[in-house]
């Protein structure tokens, strides 16, 4: 029932929006009162190269200290995009090759034998497509609890659990832990944090202006500070557009914005709409839990940050990055 609630609330939240976007006075203070309003605690623009926007908002967690341009904040789900560059990094660096199958790194590691494990790939993992069933234990970490539901690449579901061993195949291909290897990759980039564990894996946290980075550092693929991180090979073109035909709107751990169909977290099914009906469509995003958000177009030199809390009176994070863009594009 909750979950035909939300695909109501989503079916419904189509407007059409302009994409002249322009940013007066007047918006800035609407677009920084909604976020007060929702719980945020940071709230940036970078528009043609520069910071037009950039509000701090609420009290850190532990402290209660007010929350500034100096505190940390998890990204949540959005941190899958990171592993994304990363994983493409280590490619380049010929550590790993996407169309391996994850036990040439990690050995035995799921419950089912060996043919059945040795199908799913490093891509698999990257597209949400490892065929793990997801409705066993959605906080699997080892072994005996990765098992069999359908065949790899035959389905897509957003699963974490499966994602989550991508950390490991980092640190086994490069021998660093994933601080290591994201502190040596990304020297002088001004993406500085840490990799927290939760639950079933890895989350990263960093200041707002560290999320801002990351996405000046794809925006601008690959290049930061007139230094490249990464050259803009197949993989990192692959890794902003549809990696599959199972759910268009997913790449390589970015979602996608303009494509005829999504499917969301939870959901076996798609709908039949964009992410985010009329922003533009070219717009990609990292997404994490209770509104992280990473927004880079491409098209309009443009990136929003928000990070915080659970908004205050959204069924669904979906729902309120559709609102955020309603006033954006108002």
């Amino acid at each position: 029932m909750k979950k035909n609630i939300i695909l109501f609330t989503l079916f419904s939240f189509v407007l059409g929006f302009s994409q002249n976007i322009i940013f007066s006075k007047e918006k800035l203070e609407q677009l920084n009162q909604f976020n007060l309003e929702n719980k945020s605690r940071a709230f940036i623009i970078f528009q043609n190269g520069e910071i037009i926007n950039e509000k701090y908002f609420g009290t850190k967690m532990i402290d209660k200290q007010p929350f500034d341009s100096n505190s940390n904040w998890y990204w949540a789900s959005a941190g899958k995009s990171l592993t994304a560059v990363l994983i493409g990094i280590a490619q380049q660096e010929n550590l790993l090759n996407i169309n391996d199958p994850v036990s040439k790194y990690l050995g035995k590691w799921t419950g089912m034998d060996k043919s059945a494990e040795d199908k799913i790939t490093i891509r698999n993992l990257l597209t949400m497509t490892s065929g793990l069933d997801y409705s066993k234990d959605q906080v699997c970490e080892y072994g005996n609890c990765f098992v069999f539901k359908n065949p790899a690449g035959n389905f897509w579901y957003y699963d974490t659990s499966a994602y989550s061993q991508l950390a490991k195949v980092i640190e086994k291909a490069s021998h660093k832990s994933m601080d290591e290897y994201t502190s040596e990759k990304l020297s002088g980039s001004g993406i500085s944090g840490k990799w927290m564990p939760y639950e079933n894996g890895l989350v990263f946290s960093s200041t707002a202006k560290s999320f801002l980075q990351f996405g000046k550092l794809v925006l601008n693929k690959g290049k930061l500070n007139e230094k490249i991180y990464y050259k803009n090979d197949s993989y990192f073109q692959q890794m902003t557009d549809t990696s599959q035909d199972l759910n268009p709107s997913y790449g390589y751990l970015w979602w996608l914005n303009g494509k005829e169909k999504a499917r969301v977290p939870g959901f076996e099914k798609s709908f039949s709409q964009s992410l985010v009906p009329g922003a533009p469509k070219d717009m990609f995003c990292a997404l994490g839990k209770n509104g992280q958000i990473l927004d880079i177009v491409p098209s309009k030199n443009l990136i929003i940050v928000r990070m915080g809390e659970n908004p205050n009176v959204y069924s669904n994070m979906i729902q309120f990055h559709r609102e955020l863009w309603d006033k954006i594009l108002k």
